[in-house]
């Protein structure tokens, strides 16, 4: 997507308080009505200052307030831009709302997959314990010691072979996200993404006060030359990552750009976070393979086996020593106060009896099979390309790009004419890190109940979107 400069001085007469605030409110106010889209380039500080007849401090004063409320964002030799705004919160709502008969598209979640009979034979292993009341103590190493033994398996299957002393369970991927961003979290802490990345990662850090800092895209991932930009540019340390089916674009790094996205985090000195929670769709080993000692892998069962199974780890590839020169908040026995000790052993114990049963395995082997399935019908149904033999992804992105079929309509408009049709999917702006490079929808094909329901889905888009 292109800039879009805009001229822009706006008429503070009737704002009240301090100057500086009433050119924050002006703007907030022209951002809702439009008068301001997002991806709009403001003028330089010294023209709007110089337009509006204040002192440059002022005008300073300003858009330090407006970036610090994430209504813009600065980047160095670019210009200042307006930000969407972040709707990331509202995918996590309990009470979110759906329309009647509507078609949720929405929620990255597996296919449903479980039976009632499903569940009370997966259950029946852990209620014939002897020792079943032990589930409601405090967890015994012996179980974390389970729960790490556990982990090896599943990273096993895709030829990563961490430590078992370097894993520490969470509470599901989202606790474990948290707890890696904990060794870095500093107010204002710049910290590099892709430039459309997992609502996840924005909420969390609104949370802790973080500081998005986007690279660019394209089908295989963030692009090296950017990265180093970004990162010089920025002082950004650390970089959050999806190597394998990024959420939302899917993008897959192939073997040359993990190559170069490793030698550019060995130059640049970068900590990794690699979120991998989709990684188990593919063969691929996950990144942090090729990044020992600077990488923390983020995992979990959610995505790949059940919302409802609470069960995530995080993997460290360094030391304490290591992790000082890495200028990290890590000590083993603190950490695991943020990850493990947060955990009910009822889960664990769960889905420790899972995955050595071999359970887990069957049904991420099933989940793969019915995500390539769903992805080849809505492709197919949306004239959209054929997946071929990349790996299947519980999500699909849609661009509005030149030469895309859906290339005359926004990302919004898009969603806006699904929502009236009775079909909830998620556009770009709720992704976006900075300002609007790209632009699109994420489509969940495993989300609804059966095929049927996901046909008829792509029945509906195709009547308002053509």
């Amino acid at each position: 997507m292109k800039d879009k400069k805009v001229s822009w001085c706006p008429d503070l007469t009737g704002y009240t308080g301090p100057l500086y605030r009433a050119i924050v409110d002006a703007m907030q106010t022209d951002i809702r009505s439009g008068a301001l889209p997002v991806g709009a380039r403001l003028p330089t500080q010294r023209d709007l200052a110089w337009a509006l007849q204040v002192n440059l401090s002022t005008v300073t004063e300003a858009f330090k307030e407006a970036t610090r409320l994430r209504l813009i964002a600065g980047e160095v030799g670019r210009g200042t831009y307006v930000l969407p705004v972040n709707t990331a919160t509202q995918l996590y709502a309990i009470d979110r709302p759906h329309a009647e008969n509507a078609i949720d598209l929405s929620t990255i979640k597996p296919a449903h997959a479980f039976s009632n009979e499903d569940v009370r034979s997966l259950f029946s292993a852990m209620l014939e314990r002897e020792d079943l009341a032990e589930v409601m103590e405090y967890h015994a190493p012996s179980l974390i010691a389970r729960c790490r033994d556990a982990v090896v398996t599943l990273c096993r299957a895709r030829g990563f072979h961490p430590r078992q002393s370097n894993i520490f369970p969470c509470a599901g991927a989202q606790a474990a996200l948290f707890a890696a961003l904990q060794m870095i979290a500093k107010p204002d802490l710049p910290v590099l993404v892709e430039e459309l990345t997992f609502p996840g990662m924005k909420v969390a850090a609104k949370q802790m006060g973080l500081r998005l800092v986007p690279v660019a895209m394209d089908k295989h991932g963030i692009l090296p030359e950017d990265l180093d930009r970004a990162s010089r540019a920025s002082g950004a340390k650390t970089l959050v990552v999806s190597p394998i089916l990024q959420n939302p674009t899917g993008a897959t790094m192939d073997r040359k750009r993990r190559a170069d996205i490793v030698e550019m985090a060995e130059k640049l000195d970068l900590l990794v976070i690699e979120e991998d929670v989709y990684g188990g769709f593919s063969n691929q080993p996950p990144l942090s393979l090729q990044l020992a000692g600077r990488s923390i892998l983020v995992g979990g069962l959610s995505k790949l086996v059940a919302p409802g199974l609470r069960f995530g780890y995080i993997v460290v590839t360094f030391d304490e020593a290591r992790s000082k020169a890495l200028n990290l908040n890590f000590a083993a026995d603190e950490l695991v106060h943020v990850t493990s000790w947060m955990t009910a052993p009822v889960m664990l114990e769960l889905a420790c009896d899972w995955i050595e049963s071999g359970a887990v395995q069957q049904h991420m082997d099933w989940q793969r099979q019915e995500a390539r399935a769903r992805q080849s019908l809505v492709r197919r149904r949306l004239n959209l390309p054929a997946l071929g033999r990349d790996p299947a992804a519980p999500h699909l992105w849609i661009s509005t790009a030149e030469g895309s079929p859906y290339s005359n309509k926004t990302g919004e408009q898009l969603a806006s004419l699904a929502r009236a049709a009775g079909v909830d999917l998620v556009p770009a702006s709720t992704f976006c890190a900075g300002r609007m490079l790209s632009d699109g929808v994420r489509i969940c094909v495993t989300a609804p109940r059966d095929r049927a329901d996901l046909t008829e889905a792509c029945k509906r888009l195709l009547q308002v979107w053509e």
